[in-house]
């Protein structure tokens, strides 16, 4: 991990948003105002700050890692290299919905990631107008992500935020995993991990996948749940998956590919749905197969324009 010593690049506007950076928790309390906890699990937490460098005060999130003598901490830290080194790939080749990160820094008691700040969670029980200028945008974010050989792995609605101009942005990269794609290899894993609801028959049973397919299917439940406000696959709002066997019944809905329930949306949206979650991963659309679709491809008489149609400046 090769860091830069910041203590002559604290002068300018510029010192948390270049790279990465090894600071003394003096610096780092110098340079960033902590307002407040916002996000927090078993890796750290995420805070909202405000740069106290220069004169615009303007506003950061941070996913941070405190720093102690357990012996998970190391891992905690390297999962979070991990995840600057993935999406700093991408630093001169973005995508409006994907995640801008400014900064690793390491000090003696922590490890963060600095990061535009958005200021709220997508809904959910969003009309299909609003939601289809959504779903174009993250599918391409996604099929931009595969095709530079990078799977997200953790996608649901918890993970996408919105600016205050509505673009959806995919953050918390902290599962991501880079391939390098080379004479048409596949990025295959036999890992089983993520959020039950969301996870590709595949994936749930720890075979050897393609997680770029099951990073389609976490899509497609996603987009489900923005529009119906629950997952194709949930009999029960307060379903848990607290053992094997509810898991295996979940699985086993997953796999037949029957939704259940009832659901309002258009044919063309369904149709789209109904390509991203087939259980046979050979039969299942990729993203840029699913931006192909007449749904996004056809003209439509009303609507804002759509969000691939990307001014860097608008957010």
């Amino acid at each position: 991990m090769a860091t830069v010593d910041a203590t002559n690049a604290q002068n300018t506007s510029e010192s948390l948003v270049a790279d990465t950076y090894s600071l003394t928790d003096n610096q780092l309390a110098d340079s960033l105002e902590f307002i407040e906890e916002i996000g927090f699990g078993n890796w750290g937490s995420v805070w909202s700050c405000r740069s106290r460098i220069g004169s615009s005060r303007r506003k950061l999130a941070v996913k941070l890692v405190h720093r102690t003598a357990e012996r998970t901490t190391a891992a905690r830290v390297r999962s979070l290299w991990n995840e600057m080194k993935i999406v700093r790939t991408l630093k001169d080749d973005r995508h409006p919905a994907i995640i801008d990160f400014h900064s690793f820094v390491i000090t003696p008691s922590y490890a963060l990631i600095t990061m535009e700040y958005l200021p709220r969670l997508v809904p959910v029980e969003v009309r299909e107008p609003k939601a289809k200028l959504w779903f174009e945008s993250l599918l391409g974010g996604i099929a931009h992500l595969h095709a530079r050989g990078i799977v997200h792995n953790d996608i649901k609605p918890a993970n996408i935020l919105l600016s205050r101009n509505e673009q959806p942005v995919l953050v918390d990269f902290g599962f991501a995993e880079k391939y390098e794609l080379l004479d048409g290899a596949e990025s295959f894993s036999s890992l089983a991990y993520g959020t039950p609801e969301y996870l590709s028959p595949e994936r749930a049973r720890g075979y050897k996948h393609d997680t770029r397919k099951s990073d389609v299917w976490s899509l497609g439940v996603t987009f489900f749940e923005i529009i119906t406000g629950r997952t194709p696959f949930e009999v029960d709002e307060n379903e848990e998956f607290t053992s094997k066997e509810d898991l295996e019944r979940y699985w086993t809905r997953t796999n037949s590919g029957e939704w259940v329930g009832t659901w309002k949306m258009s044919s063309g949206l369904e149709r789209v749905l109904r390509k991203m979650l087939r259980p046979n991963v050979i039969e299942r659309a990729s993203a840029a197969d699913s931006l192909r679709d007449a749904y996004f491809t056809l003209p439509h008489i009303e609507g804002p324009p759509s969000l691939l149609l990307w001014d860097p400046q608008a957010r």
